[in-house]
């Protein structure tokens, strides 16, 4: 579209400049007609070639050219935010799945982190089992607690490539780059979320003043006004410019050649005394006059002007400025519609922003109790004052706690970011 854009403006740039178009031809005549070069009748074949150069030029068309010109401008810039608005939303595609690789990369580091906790405990249970001190109970159910976390850990993996997956197939990479594509993770340990204190008035009226997509809806708002100005040129009188420079070849140009012939005189007739009347016999040696002599006999020019007032055209011209006023309508509704739409999107994000972020505060508390209580109910299993149902159920709490503020973590950091490309600020982390 934005080529196409850029095309029609080139057009109209063009467009203020006259025309200019030549033409030849070449044929035969049979029958009686009047030959236009020699203005005598022909009967038998002659051959005809004519050849024209002409140019015509529109003076004044209501400033109709002016008004093109400013369209296929706004059209450009309506194109180049179009195509910087598909970026925004690529750009917001990519960062989604950046933060679920990034998420489930650090469950799964979590859950190993888990799993390999759980090793250690089995190894000092089995000990303790020996020796006699722990049913072998609780070494069952350590066992049992580790192949869940050993699940959890193959099910995040699959999540995980299948993240990096969709991430491939949105920058279309060939399947030799999805091979070994993968994303270096940033350090996300000290990014603790904050409250968010943003004004959403203020965060609107900046969004609506950079964000692309209503940046294009205004300019093809503009557009449209430009073409009822253009519809409303139609109706005005035209005033255009036309020159031609022609010429020609004919055939029954005959010219003669040589000196004259000169016979015996032929008798005509005679007086009313009785002497004889004659006239000469003179005859001459003819030819077809030489083709570019002709043409240059034959050259003509012509200029002529042309007032053209549009009375009466079956209301065609009415009609296209109707039309062109309900297209200004609906490319007004269509900015109000992105106007809410990006109004209601950040609102989105930013309610987004401070759920998250409360739900990770309440996650961090419960983190912290649940390490606790996890230290606590360990040091019972060592002295054997707590099951391993105990265990794994204190360990299932700190594992879900931390999924909890893993998912909080990474939900506050995508509204934030979801927000910054909004008001197109810098994308980092």
């Amino acid at each position: 579209d934005r080529d196409i854009a850029g095309q029609d403006l080139r057009a109209a740039n063009f467009g203020f400049l006259p025309d200019l178009n030549a033409a030849a031809t070449h044929g035969y005549n049979w029958g009686q007609a009047i030959d236009r070069y020699t203005n005598t009748f022909a009967t038998d074949r002659t051959r005809t070639n004519n050849f024209w150069l002409n140019s015509s030029w529109d003076l004044f068309r209501g400033l109709r050219q002016h008004q093109v010109k400013k369209r296929s401008e706004l059209d450009v810039q309506a194109a180049d935010e179009a195509v910087e608005a598909a970026r925004v939303d690529v750009l917001t595609q990519v960062v989604a799945r950046f933060m679920d690789m990034l998420s489930t990369r650090e469950t799964i580091r979590a859950t190993e982190q888990q799993a390999a906790r759980t090793r250690e405990q089995i190894t000092f249970t089995e000990a303790l089992v020996e020796a006699g001190r722990l049913p072998r109970v609780d070494l069952l159910d350590l066992q049992a607690q580790l192949a869940r976390e050993e699940l959890d850990v193959v099910t995040n993996e699959n999540q995980y490539d299948r993240a990096r997956l969709q991430m491939t197939q949105l920058l279309q990479l060939t399947p030799q780059e999805a091979a070994t594509f993968d994303i270096a993770a940033p350090t996300l340990a000290a990014v603790q979320p904050s409250d968010p204190d943003a004004d959403m008035v203020a965060m609107v009226e900046r969004v609506l003043a950079t964000h692309p997509a209503y940046q294009n809806a205004q300019l093809q708002v503009e557009s449209a006004e430009r073409s009822i100005e253009i519809t409303r040129t139609q109706l005005l009188p035209s005033l255009s410019f036309n020159a031609t420079v022609a010429t020609g070849y004919s055939g029954r140009d005959i010219v003669t050649v040589g000196d004259p012939i000169i016979g015996e005189p032929t008798q005509i007739g005679f007086t009313e005394g009785g002497e004889n009347v004659y006239t000469p016999n003179i005859q001459y040696e003819t030819e077809t006059r030489d083709f570019g002599d002709q043409l240059d006999r034959n050259l003509n020019y012509s200029a002529s002007w042309t007032l053209s007032v549009p009375l009466f055209n079956q209301m065609s011209n009415r009609t296209a400025a109707a039309q062109a006023r309900i297209r200004y309508e609906q490319a007004r509704v269509r900015m109000s519609d992105q106007r809410i739409q990006l109004e209601l999107t950040v609102q989105q994000a930013l309610n987004d922003q401070r759920a998250a972020y409360r739900q990770y505060l309440a996650a961090e508390r419960a983190v912290n109790a649940q390490q606790a209580s996890l230290a606590f109910t360990e040091e019972r299993f060592e002295q054997g004052t707590a099951t391993a149902l105990d265990l794994t159920t204190a360990k299932a709490n700190l594992q879900r706690s931390q999924a909890d503020q893993i998912g909080a973590r990474y939900n506050y950091l995508m509204a934030k970011k979801s927000l910054d490309i909004l008001q197109g600020l810098p994308l980092e982390l």
